[in-house]
């Protein structure tokens, strides 16, 4: 089955781009976020650590989702029911942020990655028709 890149039922993050132009004002409009490697790099490592409190922040909310009725009585289990169940729709609310962000996280990786085997391949052409020299 082919993984979706999507957030939430109505919000696609398939036609977001990103793109690393060193000169911005060369960069033209991309469709898409155009930024210095250096800025897309900070930027990438900012979107790690959220990632990260995020999941964290899942793990240690997990109490609030597996409550266990303190009796057998209507009211005990009608409250830990419905406890429960806004337990689940904060976890279902942090899995969406950690699945968006994830998601970009991912595409800036694209973008780093695709712009630093250009670059590799254009050093290494560079290197095989003269040297880089002139």
């Amino acid at each position: 089955m082919a993984e979706q890149n999507t957030v939430g039922d109505d919000f696609s993050l398939a036609g977001l781009n990103f793109f690393v132009a060193d000169d911005l004002n060369r960069a033209g409009s991309a469709g898409g976020f155009t930024l210095s490697r250096e800025d897309m790099t900070a930027e990438l490592e900012n979107l790690r650590r959220l990632h990260n409190r995020i999941e964290i922040q899942r793990r240690r909310a997990a109490p609030l989702w597996s409550i266990v009725s303190p009796g057998s009585d209507p009211a005990s289990v009608r409250n830990t029911t419905a406890s429960n169940a806004s337990g689940e729709s904060y976890d279902d609310l942090l899995t969406r942020q950690s699945q968006f962000v994830a998601t970009i996280i991912g595409k800036i990786e694209t973008a780093l990655g695709m712009t630093q085997r250009h670059d590799e391949q254009a050093a290494a052409e560079i290197g095989n028709v003269g040297g880089g020299h002139f």
